[in-house]
């Protein structure tokens, strides 16, 4: 699996790694897929997008919301890079 086209920063994926850690209560890499180690159910994974949101200042659209966009904590700060990239260069 690739996190579609993104480089997210190491510190952002160490530090949703870490994040990720606290809400599943188990110790997980870079690349664990906590959805399919049953580590989170559909309200965690709300907590999530509002996590992203809130921490990392970008808006998650219906359309967005891709069990792949969240699998796993690289895949997650590929994703907030790109919502970065993409907010960064729209017009306001």
């Amino acid at each position: 699996m690739d996190d579609k086209g993104s480089t997210p920063d190491s510190d952002l994926v160490e530090r949703l790694v870490r994040h990720f850690g606290v809400v599943t209560g188990t110790a997980i890499g870079p690349d664990d897929d906590y959805f399919a180690m049953g580590l989170i159910n559909s309200l965690r994974a709300l907590e999530i997008v509002t996590y992203l949101e809130r921490t990392f200042e970008v808006e998650i659209d219906i359309e967005d919301l891709d069990l792949d966009n969240f699998r796993t904590a690289r895949r997650a700060a590929a994703f907030v890079t790109r919502k970065r990239t993409a907010d960064s260069g729209a017009i306001r």
